[in-house]
């Protein structure tokens, strides 16, 4: 990455301090200027079917997965969806057996209509009509665990009535409005009844909700991920379909207000809280939902050019680590494999002109991945395969020397030799919260080796009060200290007292008063850990003042490797690449202990187990004031 380190640094001077008026979508994009822009009908936003000149376009390579995908889906027969399968989230918090056959469905609808347009084969042309029809039969689109009506009248079975717009009914309107958009012809031509019942269902479940009610908790409560994701959805319903002109406008008008609350809410320096995972649906939807007004009205709506919209583009390849892996801060795992984010990451890049955007998104789609996944968003899949831009091959990783800090959202990430350090600050009332404040990542030769767990698969009780009974979500299970015997506790005021960077050309260093993190039992003054990193390894510092001695404590690092304990030492060794050496004082010895991962969403990320190293301060450490130096080197 060229430029100084200045000219790579995200700080708060080079940004807005708040949003104002003049920074708001709705000031870029008033009401008169989306019904001009929305005069004439929206242009075909993917080729249709019968355009074959435009389909043999896509690469034989895109043209070859997506064929298996279909084969392989299309081998079984259609997921059946049980009423019993949805009551066991009421009864039991199961989210799984009703989600897999659900989302199972909608993948396999995305890929034989590509199928279909692909090779103009009959047989995918009957499996999307299948695919139609089921879907429209069922009786809600709303998942168990987003179904809110089902919940307040403590039942186990929702209601047909219920249209909860929740991420997948939204999502799965966005599916069927794809469908509709790329075959309409062919499903014409096939009977005239398929289209009609598509459209009514979309309108019934997905635009109706949206247009009559404005209480939905992510457009007043809780304004992360689902705002924005769920808008990309409505606008790709609203311009794909047929709508009447000032319906389209209403509906595009509510979007620009709609997403203008989850604008006004984003921190300034475009850092995500969620993580790196939710960004592809927080910032990353953003775009898809700019994308969509720019290219519907011929780029007369763009929204590209709202302040927040370059910092939070420039987030995703700043928490990159190398190929798949990225810092993942909140809930979400450490690798992310989701091809068709480099749709949104490349429109980002496009229209922001940020070089270093454009690289990841062509590194996204060049790196491997599956085009049509769980939750592959049928409008990234053609953007993907339609923009021959994505293929050209992009780097592994950043660059040593990439260093960014995000001040409002409290994050940093510096590479020097090898290198990766990440740190964070902030509360423990993120969106997607860990107890996590002063948590470090290290990786070296791109591969993480002091780690961040992640998330394990979701069940009722991870979005519950019980939430932080679950072992990943604790401090104690993050690269922190546990003092006197307590680790930190959730909520907005167990924070960092401010975190601050210092970074030059061959050291980076952050520091934060993580005191008010904990319970007033700790008996903290304050607890400064400062975090570095030079070319020779990563150094965590902790000072502390205590009212009184300590009666104990304890530091944690969950490493990923081979851990081999030695007087002073710890060697983390991996099966590739380098591993690390952690050092430590005699006056706190290490002992080490395996952290089992039975659960899929874990080991898939890091295999059947991680290690959690146990520091333990002697006597001689247990003082009011004192100081613990751990350093993480290559080796």
């Amino acid at each position: 990455m060229s430029g100084t380190i200045a000219e790579r640094m995200i700080v708060a001077a080079d940004l807005p301090a708040k949003p104002t008026p003049a920074t708001r979508l709705a000031d870029l994009l008033p009401p008169d200027k989306v019904t001009a822009a929305l005069a004439d009908p929206p242009p075909r936003l993917a080729p249709a079917a019968e355009d074959h000149d435009r389909w043999a376009q896509v690469s034989v390579a895109d043209r070859a997965e997506i064929l298996a995908t279909a084969e392989e889906l299309a081998d079984r027969p259609w997921p059946i969806l049980l009423a019993s399968e949805y009551a066991r989230f009421h009864q039991e918090g199961n989210r799984v057996g009703y989600e897999e056959p659900y989302f199972e469905r909608r993948t396999r609808l995305t890929a034989v209509t590509l199928a279909a347009a692909l090779t103009g084969d009959p047989r995918w042309l009957t499996e999307a009509v299948d695919g139609i029809s089921l879907i429209c039969d069922e009786l809600a689109w709303t998942v168990p665990a987003h179904s809110w009506k089902n919940r307040e009248r403590d039942s186990a079975v929702p209601s047909p009535d219920d249209c909860d717009l929740d991420l997948f009914a939204a999502e799965t309107g966005s599916v069927l409005a794809w469908t509709d958009h790329v075959l309409g012809a062919a499903l014409d031509g096939y009977a005239s009844t398929i289209r009609p019942r598509l459209r009514a269902e979309v309108n019934r479940r997905v635009l109706e909700p949206y247009r009559t009610r404005r209480d939905w908790h992510w457009l007043t409560t809780s304004i992360n991920n689902w705002n924005p994701w769920i808008h990309s959805n409505v606008l790709a319903c609203a311009f794909l379909l047929d709508l009447a002109p000032e319906t389209r406008a209403e509906i595009v008008n509510l979007t620009v207000d709609g997403l203008d609350l989850f604008l006004d809410t984003y921190p300034v320096d475009g850092g995500c809280d969620e993580g790196a995972s939710y960004w592809g649906r927080a910032g990353g939807s953003l775009g898809d939902c700019l994308a969509l007004l720019h290219d519907a009205t011929g780029g007369r709506l763009n929204g590209f050019t709202h302040p927040k919209v370059a910092p939070i583009a420039r987030y995703f390849p700043a928490v990159h680590i190398a190929d798949d892996w990225y810092v993942n801060f909140a809930d979400g795992p450490a690798r992310l494999q989701e091809r068709t984010l480099a749709a949104p990451v490349h429109r980002l890049g496009v229209h922001t002109g940020d070089d270093l955007v454009l690289r990841h998104a062509a590194m996204i789609n060049t790196r491997g991945g599956r085009l049509i996944g769980r939750l592959a968003s049928f409008g990234r899949v053609l953007q993907v395969i339609f923009t021959p831009e994505l293929r050209e091959t992009g780097p592994d990783r950043p660059a040593d020397g990439d260093h960014f800090w995000f001040p409002d959202t409290e994050v940093i990430t510096a590479r020097l030799a090898g290198l990766t350090l990440a740190a964070k600050g902030g509360h423990n009332a993120e969106s997607h919260n860990h107890n996590d404040v002063g948590n470090v990542v290290v990786a070296v030769d791109g591969v993480p080796r002091v780690v961040d767990l992640g998330v394990g698969t979701y069940t009722r009780q991870t979005f519950s009060p019980g939430r932080y009974q679950i072992f990943t979500m604790q401090s104690e299970f993050h690269n922190l200290p546990v003092i006197n015997g307590y680790g930190q506790l959730p909520g907005r005021d167990h924070r960092s007292r401010g975190m601050t960077a210092d970074v030059t050309a061959d050291r980076v260093q952050a520091s934060l008063d993580l005191a008010d993190a904990y319970p007033a039992e700790a008996g903290l003054e304050s607890w400064i850990r400062d975090t570095a990193l030079t070319a020779e390894g990563a150094v965590i510092t902790d000072r502390w003042k205590l009212d009184v001695a300590p009666t104990s404590l304890v530091w944690h690092l969950i490493v990923n490797g081979t851990a081999t304990v030695e007087p002073g030492a710890v060697r983390v060794a991996g099966d590739e690449g380098r591993g690390v050496i952690i050092t430590h004082p005699a006056a706190a010895p290490c002992t080490a202990e395996p952290v089992p991962l039975p659960d899929p969403r874990l080991s898939q990320v890091w295999g059947p187990e991680l290690t959690r190293l146990t520091f333990t301060g002697s006597p001689d450490l247990l003082q009011p004031t004192g100081e613990l130096i751990l350093t993480v080197s290559p080796g």
